[in-house]
């Protein structure tokens, strides 16, 4: 994460979640002054765990030969 967002967070500044087309999102965190800080554009996809993907199609295991 950016710096600044998170020296934000660790001051206690609120965190929102904001969503983005396709299935992305990223954190914004506002300071107690009302400044925002842009966290990461993540993704749902990059979240999950290997056995979360193979289960939504998303990867193939590898295969045995």
């Amino acid at each position: 994460m950016p710096e600044d967002f998170d020296k934000c967070v660790a001051a206690g500044g609120r965190v929102r979640t904001k969503k983005l087309s396709g299935d992305r999102y990223m954190r914004i965190c506002w300071d107690k002054a009302g400044k925002s800080h842009a966290g990461e554009v993540k993704s749902k996809i990059d979240d999950m765990s290997p056995e979360e993907k193979i289960r939504h199609g998303l990867k193939h295991p590898a295969k045995k030969g």
